[in-house]
């Protein structure tokens, strides 16, 4: 999977330092994304880090209520981080800064607000809409749809809105109306 060694020590710290700036746990799909975007370490290169770094206890994974797995730095993860970040190399360590400078805010979002279109148990399409708070789902919706489109507008109204449209949703649902 590696060239070398330090190859897969440089990728090990790169994971850690990526969590730790995060700063919150997050999905495998996430993560995976996050570290594949600059192009600079490949698929089975990350998932043997990855794996390395959970059996070590530097990386831990829980499930949230929502049955998805969450990857977060442990403590012990963040006292190895801080001490090996400065043999992180530059050229690895600037593009992931960049990016979590553009990006950390929207995968924070990301992770608390999610939608998708999905074939529920009887075979209809329906739209899941959720909210997580520090790893846990707080609100959950499902709703049937009609078509793929009406889905996928929802879901993206929902992301876009979720914390808007969540009171209406609550008051239609006790009956309350404006």
């Amino acid at each position: 999977m590696y060239e070398n060694n330090d190859q897969k020590v440089q990728n090990e710290i790169l994971l850690l330092y990526v969590l730790d700036n995060l700063g919150f746990g997050v999905s495998e799909a996430v993560l995976t994304e996050f570290i594949m975007k600059p192009g600079l370490v490949n698929y089975f290169s990350f998932r043997e880090s990855l794996d390395t770094l959970l059996r070590s206890g530097f990386v831990s994974i829980t499930q949230g209520n929502d049955g998805q797995d969450i990857f977060a730095i442990t403590d012990t993860g963040k006292v190895s981080c801080r001490s090996m970040t400065p043999d992180l190399s530059l050229s690895l360590k600037i593009p992931y800064d960049d990016l979590l400078l553009k990006e950390k805010d929207k995968l924070r979002s990301d992770m608390t607000v999610s939608a998708y279109v999905f074939i529920d148990a009887n075979k209809n399409l329906a739209v899941r809409c959720f909210i997580r708070e520090k790893g846990n789902v707080v609100v959950d919706l499902r709703l049937p749809v009609p078509d793929r489109e009406t889905g996928d507008q929802i879901c993206e109204k929902w992301r876009k809105n979720a914390y808007a449209l969540l009171p209406g949703i609550i008051m239609a649902a006790a009956g309350e109306t404006d």
